[in-house]
C-alpha cells in the first residue's frame, strides 16, 4: 500500500479533475493506488 500526505491526495483529485473524470472514477483511482477497496456484496452476504 502505497502512503500520500493529504495535500498529494488533494493533487491528485486535482490532475483527476482536470483530465475529465467523474468524481466517482477519480475517488476510485486514489483508492487503487492506496490499495483501498470496498467490500463486494457477496462478502457482506456471506458475513450475515
Amino acid at each position: 500500500m502505497e502512503s500520500m500526505t493529504k495535500e498529494e491526495m488533494q493533487r491528485f483529485l486535482i490532475k483527476e479533475a482536470q483530465r475529465g473524470s467523474t468524481e466517482i472514477e477519480a475517488y476510485r483511482n486514489l483508492m487503487e493506488i492506496l490499495g483501498i477497496e470496498f467490500p463486494s456484496e457477496n462478502k457482506k452476504e456471506k458475513a450475515e
